[in-house]
């Protein structure tokens, strides 16, 4: 197991798609936390200035880059690329074959990528996210605004935890079809297009309107929850509509972990 870590190691620090992805990630992380700090430095105390709820918010709106507030994560879909890459290499260039000749052992092979993928991009996620909150607390600290508060490093935990899973999901899928390139296009298309398109029938079809509470339940609609600030509030379940987060966690999770086990069976029963 620890060659296969070793191996896994070596080959994500020695490509440079990793690097191009992981400093994308970063400078797009400040770019995000430099213009919203700034303007909302420039706006206080006007009338159509930033809101004190906008303000105690602020912290986990720039770290997240408003995912927190309901946008997609984009730096998650850009590291999530990574560990696409990490399998798709594999495939598209027939490097698999020396891989195993390597390391025999497809378990340990198939666990060392899922592990090392996962630190990068639980570190990666980290580092824009701590980037960005330091950029506003540059920006808006003088004004007695605090960045650091509860929410700000709860709303940390679950972008790690999101940027994670959907790397697993986007790595299964990987395994599953042997095409990174379909993967990378079904990344971005799935759920910015398709599943607002089956959405939309939902709610336009009369005879599936009664029924648009199930779109709740669409992988990338469920997993989005997991960054927003929905917290569990008498009345609420964890499945309700809106879901919560932790909801939006057990779907997503279980999505992801099916697709997982089952490229983990199909890449030790398939030809290499």
């Amino acid at each position: 197991m620890i060659d296969a870590l070793r191996y896994e190691w070596i080959r994500i620090r020695t490509v440079r798609s990793t690097y191009w992805l992981t400093g994308l990630a970063f400078v797009f992380a400040l770019l995000v936390a430099v213009a919203v700090s700034w303007g909302m430095r420039a706006t206080l105390g006007d009338a159509d200035g930033p809101t004190s709820e906008d303000l105690r918010e602020v912290g986990p709106w720039v770290g997240t880059q408003f995912a927190r507030a309901g946008a997609p994560y984009f730096l998650a879909f850009l590291l999530a690329m990574i560990g696409i890459l990490g399998w798709g290499h594999e495939y598209r260039h027939g490097m698999v074959r020396a891989t195993l000749t390597a390391l025999p052992s497809r378990l340990h092979v198939w666990v060392a990528k899922y592990l090392v993928v996962t630190v990068w991009v639980a570190v990666s996620v980290v580092v824009c996210y701590l980037a960005g909150t330091a950029v506003s607390w540059l920006f808006l600290s003088s004004e007695g605004i605090a960045i650091y508060t509860s929410e700000t490093w709860e709303a940390l935990g679950r972008a790690v935890l999101y940027a994670v899973l959907l790397s697993w999901l986007a790595m299964a899928f990987t395994g599953l079809v042997r095409n990174q390139t379909a993967t990378l296009v079904l990344l971005f298309l799935w759920p910015l297009a398709i599943e607002n398109v089956i959405t939309l029938i939902f709610f336009l079809v009369p005879g599936l309107r009664e029924h648009s509470e199930l779109t709740r339940f669409l992988p990338f609609s469920a997993g989005g929850r997991i960054n927003t600030d929905m917290f569990f509030a008498p009345g609420e379940t964890l499945f309700g509509n809106p879901m919560t987060w932790v909801g939006g966690l057990v779907v997503f999770g279980s999505i992801t972990l099916l697709a997982m086990i089952t490229s983990l069976l199909l890449f030790r029963r398939r030809d290499a």
